[in-house]
């Protein structure tokens, strides 16, 4: 017979299981469903009056893609719309469907933007990042009025528990979990790769795109492109001792990665596109740049003891690329006085913009697709964040 004791482990067993069982269910709750059609958009026969082809274009309004937490569209006509946008103006092959236009729209080079957050936000339209995003893509459009588009995309997806304060950091591994499904998924690497092949798709075009991923969402983003930048990258050897590369291109003109929340080790493959022998052309720009602050304590304390706790032992597994020096290649620092801004020829050695200073940390001359900089101590990314997208943005545009 079972004492009463006995009984009371036994109670306690069960309810921690049940707790393991059910946390990530209820830390997912908000989780929504995935859209009935995956691979186009039949609004034209399910919802006519939210078909992406009729809405006039151009269209200023921030494109939100959200995905689920197994990498699936929750509505596939969202990414439909963002890739009306940037080709509205492209010539059509008679009898092929067009979207509709504003009267006297001008055809003009895009520049598309694309946001992946991280921890803690959603794409509610009170979260803090889905406002500073807007706020970055409205500066933007100010800056460029009547030379480019500026297309916002913003990428949401299930990162926040909405519990109160610190009690918000209890999700951290469910929803690193569902960061890792939805990188694993490609659904990223979908959209990236769609963005791109309409950005590309014109010989000597001036559309550019910039891909942004912040902590998990940089986790995704640097899954879905890191591959693909190898391989080009190898494409690209010369083939002898010596030799000069090719010039290599990405999906995106540029991946930016703003405290990234994975492992330095995952970010070794790229860290060795680093050459002595062989040298890239003067004309290559980075096509990965990896901003980390020395503050973000998510990154530099939470980071490290979740992976620890998740067996990881190693110093390149359990620190975050931004906080490991030997991957770092720059600083960027804030600075005070009169400084012209620099060209961006100079991105890779000494680079002044938006009252930020850029300067060489390793003497690497061959590093020039790939930055790791550690960046503006004591700002984190709440305080000093758009800023630090400004000054990103503005090496490329």
């Amino acid at each position: 017979m079972f004492g009463q004791a006995d009984l009371i482990s036994f109670a306690v067993v069960v309810a921690v299981l049940l707790g393991l069982f059910l946390a990530p269910l209820w830390l997912n709750r908000d989780e929504l469903p995935a859209g009935p059609s995956q691979n186009k958009c039949i609004k034209h026969k399910t919802d006519r009056n939210n078909d992406p082809r009729l809405i006039a274009r151009p269209d200023d309004t921030i494109k939100i893609i959200r995905l689920t937490n197994s990498g699936e569209f929750v509505d596939r006509c969202e990414l439909t719309n963002v890739l009306y946008e940037l080709n509205w103006d492209r010539p059509r092959p008679e009898g092929s469907f067009g979207v509709a236009t504003k009267p006297c729209a001008k055809k003009l080079p895009k520049l598309a933007i694309l946001y992946i957050h991280g921890w803690k936000h959603d794409a509610v339209p009170d979260d803090r990042d889905l406002q500073n995003f807007t706020r970055l893509v409205l500066d933007l459009r100010t800056i460029h009025a009547g030379q480019k588009y500026v297309v916002g995309i913003y990428v949401g997806w299930n990162a926040s528990a909405r519990l109160p304060g610190f009690l918000e950091n209890i999700s951290f591994w469910v929803k690193k979990k569902n960061a890792d499904r939805i990188a694993q998924s490609a659904v990223v690497t979908k959209i990236v790769s769609a963005i791109g092949s309409v950005t590309k798709s014109e010989p000597d075009s001036l559309d550019q795109f910039v891909a942004i991923g912040h902590s998990f969402g940089a986790r995704m983003l640097f899954s879905a492109t890191a591959q693909s930048l190898v391989y080009e990258t190898e494409r690209a050897h010369p083939g002898f001792p010596g030799g000069e590369y090719k010039l290599v291109e990405g999906a995106a003109d540029a991946v930016i990665l703003l405290n990234p929340a994975f492992e330095a080790s995952r970010y070794t493959a790229i860290d060795d596109i680093t050459r002595k022998d062989e040298h890239f052309q003067v004309v290559q720009p980075p096509l990965m740049i990896t901003v980390a602050t020395d503050n973000d304590w998510a990154t530099k304390l939470a980071f490290p003891v979740g992976q620890w706790l998740g067996s990881s032992r190693s110093q390149r597994e359990l620190t975050t690329l931004g906080n490991y020096p030997p991957y770092s290649t720059h600083t960027l620092l804030p600075y005070v006085g009169e400084k012209a801004e620099s060209e961006t020829s100079v991105l890779t050695q000494d680079f002044y913009a938006a009252g930020l200073h850029l300067t060489r940390r390793q003497r690497d001359e061959e590093r020039r697709v790939v930055h790791a900089v550690q960046s503006v101590p004591g700002c984190s990314n709440d305080k000093c964040g758009n800023r630090r997208s400004q000054w990103n943005l503005g090496t490329k545009i």
